[in-house]
Protein backbone atom coordinates (compact mmCIF):
# COMPACT_ATOMS: atom_id res chain seq x y z
CA UNK A 1 0.00 0.00 0.00
CA UNK A 2 1.12 3.43 -0.74
CA UNK A 3 1.71 6.14 1.48
CA UNK A 4 -1.41 8.29 0.47
CA UNK A 5 -3.61 5.01 0.10
CA UNK A 6 -2.46 4.28 4.10
CA UNK A 7 -3.47 8.03 4.81
CA UNK A 8 -6.63 8.41 2.76
CA UNK A 9 -7.84 5.28 4.66
CA UNK A 10 -6.48 5.95 8.19
CA UNK A 11 -4.24 3.59 8.01
CA UNK A 12 -6.63 0.97 6.69
CA UNK A 13 -9.26 0.90 8.95
CA UNK A 14 -11.65 2.84 6.43
CA UNK A 15 -12.49 1.36 3.16
CA UNK A 16 -12.35 4.23 0.38
CA UNK A 17 -15.14 5.50 -1.78
CA UNK A 18 -14.64 3.56 -5.26
CA UNK A 19 -15.72 4.12 -8.56
CA UNK A 20 -17.88 2.48 -11.41
CA UNK A 21 -15.63 1.48 -14.38
CA UNK A 22 -17.22 3.58 -17.70
CA UNK A 23 -17.94 1.82 -20.94
CA UNK A 24 -18.09 5.01 -22.80
CA UNK A 25 -14.45 4.63 -24.23
CA UNK A 26 -14.58 0.86 -25.24
CA UNK A 27 -12.90 0.67 -28.58
CA UNK A 28 -10.90 3.57 -27.65
CA UNK A 29 -8.42 2.49 -25.21
CA UNK A 30 -6.27 -0.32 -25.35
CA UNK A 31 -8.11 -3.39 -24.41
CA UNK A 32 -7.56 -4.40 -20.81
CA UNK A 33 -7.50 -0.53 -19.63
CA UNK A 34 -10.20 0.65 -17.06
CA UNK A 35 -11.39 4.28 -17.16
CA UNK A 36 -13.85 6.35 -15.37
CA UNK A 37 -15.78 9.28 -16.10
CA UNK A 38 -14.25 12.47 -14.51
CA UNK A 39 -16.52 15.19 -16.60
CA UNK A 40 -18.49 15.06 -20.05
CA UNK A 41 -15.48 15.23 -22.21
CA UNK A 42 -12.70 14.15 -19.08
CA UNK A 43 -11.86 10.11 -18.39
CA UNK A 44 -9.27 9.06 -16.41
CA UNK A 45 -7.98 5.55 -18.04
CA UNK A 46 -5.42 3.16 -16.30
CA UNK A 47 -3.08 1.85 -18.81
CA UNK A 48 -0.39 -0.94 -17.91
CA UNK A 49 -1.05 -0.15 -14.05
CA UNK A 50 -0.33 4.02 -15.34
CA UNK A 51 -2.36 6.74 -15.10
CA UNK A 52 -3.32 8.74 -18.40
CA UNK A 53 -6.35 10.87 -18.99
CA UNK A 54 -8.24 10.62 -21.83
CA UNK A 55 -10.47 13.64 -23.78
CA UNK A 56 -13.39 13.24 -25.93
CA UNK A 57 -12.39 16.58 -27.30
CA UNK A 58 -9.35 15.50 -28.50
CA UNK A 59 -10.01 11.97 -28.47
CA UNK A 60 -6.70 11.40 -27.03
CA UNK A 61 -5.15 9.37 -24.19
CA UNK A 62 -2.29 11.32 -23.22
CA UNK A 63 0.23 10.81 -20.02
CA UNK A 64 -0.51 13.59 -17.17
CA UNK A 65 2.94 15.38 -17.97
CA UNK A 66 1.83 16.94 -20.88
CA UNK A 67 -0.65 19.25 -18.85
CA UNK A 68 1.41 22.48 -17.79
CA UNK A 69 2.58 22.83 -14.11
CA UNK A 70 0.27 25.39 -12.00
CA UNK A 71 0.79 26.88 -8.84
CA UNK A 72 -2.83 27.51 -8.60
CA UNK A 73 -3.14 25.69 -5.60
CA UNK A 74 -0.42 26.81 -3.48
CA UNK A 75 -1.89 28.49 -0.23
CA UNK A 76 -4.93 26.66 -0.48
CA UNK A 77 -6.50 25.10 2.81
CA UNK A 78 -9.71 22.58 2.86
CA UNK A 79 -10.98 19.25 4.22
CA UNK A 80 -11.06 16.27 1.84
CA UNK A 81 -12.59 12.82 2.31
CA UNK A 82 -11.84 10.09 0.16
CA UNK A 83 -13.11 7.36 2.65
CA UNK A 84 -16.27 7.23 5.27
CA UNK A 85 -14.85 9.15 8.48
CA UNK A 86 -11.84 10.03 7.43
CA UNK A 87 -12.01 13.95 6.76
CA UNK A 88 -7.89 15.08 6.26
CA UNK A 89 -7.54 18.76 6.95
CA UNK A 90 -5.19 19.85 3.42
CA UNK A 91 -2.94 22.57 2.85
CA UNK A 92 -1.63 23.06 -0.44
CA UNK A 93 2.01 24.88 -0.59
CA UNK A 94 4.90 24.95 -3.24
CA UNK A 95 5.28 21.74 -4.67
CA UNK A 96 3.96 19.59 -1.41
CA UNK A 97 0.29 18.68 0.19
CA UNK A 98 -0.14 18.04 3.99
CA UNK A 99 -2.79 15.92 4.29
CA UNK A 100 -3.50 15.22 8.10
CA UNK A 101 -0.15 14.68 9.52
CA UNK A 102 1.53 13.61 6.46
CA UNK A 103 3.24 15.75 3.79
CA UNK A 104 3.47 14.89 0.53
CA UNK A 105 5.56 16.25 -2.61
CA UNK A 106 3.09 16.99 -5.39
CA UNK A 107 3.46 17.99 -8.68
CA UNK A 108 0.26 20.04 -9.35
CA UNK A 109 -1.32 20.42 -13.20
CA UNK A 110 -3.27 22.40 -14.77
CA UNK A 111 -5.70 19.86 -16.94
CA UNK A 112 -8.57 22.17 -17.82
CA UNK A 113 -10.23 25.53 -16.58
CA UNK A 114 -11.56 23.95 -13.23
CA UNK A 115 -9.72 20.50 -13.38
CA UNK A 116 -6.14 20.06 -11.36
CA UNK A 117 -3.92 16.81 -11.59
CA UNK A 118 -2.34 16.36 -8.15
CA UNK A 119 0.74 13.75 -9.02
CA UNK A 120 2.31 11.89 -5.82
CA UNK A 121 5.12 10.30 -5.66
CA UNK A 122 4.38 6.95 -5.91
CA UNK A 123 2.00 7.03 -8.76
CA UNK A 124 -0.93 8.18 -7.47
CA UNK A 125 -2.51 10.87 -8.48
CA UNK A 126 -5.93 13.26 -7.44
CA UNK A 127 -7.77 15.03 -10.28
CA UNK A 128 -9.69 18.06 -8.53
CA UNK A 129 -12.75 19.44 -9.98
CA UNK A 130 -12.49 23.01 -7.93
CA UNK A 131 -16.04 23.96 -9.57
CA UNK A 132 -17.93 20.69 -7.96
CA UNK A 133 -15.58 20.30 -5.15
CA UNK A 134 -14.98 16.83 -5.95
CA UNK A 135 -12.06 14.53 -6.32
CA UNK A 136 -11.33 11.68 -8.89
CA UNK A 137 -8.54 9.18 -7.69
CA UNK A 138 -5.87 6.74 -8.83
CA UNK A 139 -4.43 5.88 -5.85
CA UNK A 140 -2.51 2.30 -5.14
CA UNK A 141 -3.73 1.57 -9.05
CA UNK A 142 -7.73 1.87 -7.78
CA UNK A 143 -9.80 4.43 -8.91
CA UNK A 144 -11.47 6.09 -6.21
CA UNK A 145 -13.76 9.29 -5.56
CA UNK A 146 -13.96 11.91 -2.82
CA UNK A 147 -15.31 15.38 -1.78
CA UNK A 148 -13.60 18.65 -0.65
CA UNK A 149 -15.55 20.05 2.17
CA UNK A 150 -17.05 23.07 1.88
Amino acid sequence: MTKLWNTITAGGHSKPYGMTDSQELAGKIPEGSAAVKCSDDLFLVKTDGRLKLYSKETEVSASPDIYQQTDEADGFRTEISLAPDVILPAAFSAGGLTLGEEGFTVTVRKVQDKMLLLEFEEGDAILFDTSRFLLYAFVDGEFLCGYVEV
